[in-house]
């Protein structure tokens, strides 16, 4: 259960610092967390103090996602919530927007958002279909290889003009 939405922490010197951490069985320390950004997206950050040298530890990062965000939990555990464009669905895409203000998101994570809502709109007009081709001559292969490359330029075509409308909607561009 999400308590506690945490924006803005995008490098070490502005975390999130835990300050009752356990370190082994009987130690306690500090733990800090942030969200770093690249062109990739975003991933957790994380770095704990060791309390034998009073030094921090190397840092650890996960995984790229697109969106993330911390956030406490009712245990005061700090996680995050995340939105990854190419594994969305509609009903991730509502969680994500019910639980996230979207005005204190990066424009770089606005543009996320824009980016999964296209992908899920152009979804629509994608049908899958499998067809043996080792069969066909060059000729009809040919043919069908240009029809496959005319359908993905109209797509193409139409998600960009959806995700640009996005943008401007949401002044990002």
């Amino acid at each position: 259960m999400i308590v506690n939405i945490i924006y803005n922490k995008d490098a070490a010197d502005n975390a999130v610092t835990v300050e009752d951490y356990p370190w082994g069985y009987k130690l306690r320390t500090k733990r800090k967390y942030w969200i770093e950004t690249t062109k990739r997206g975003d991933r957790l950050c994380y770095q704990t103090l060791n309390p034998k040298t009073d030094k921090w530890c190397a840092v650890k990062k996960s995984t790229y996602s697109g969106i993330e965000v911390l956030y406490e939990n009712e245990d005061g555990h700090i996680k995050t919530i995340g939105l990854d464009p190419q594994w969305a669905t509609k009903e991730s895409l509502a969680h994500f927007q019910k639980n996230v203000d979207v005005t204190k998101l990066t424009d770089g994570q606005r543009a996320k958002i824009c980016e999964t809502k296209t992908i899920l709109h152009c979804q629509k007009f994608v049908n899958v279909e499998i067809v043996n081709t080792t069969m066909m001559d060059q000729e009809e292969k040919a043919k069908k290889d240009a029809e496959q490359e005319e359908i993905k330029n109209k797509l193409n075509d139409y998600a960009n003009h959806i995700y640009g409308k996005c943008l401007v909607k949401n002044g990002i561009a």
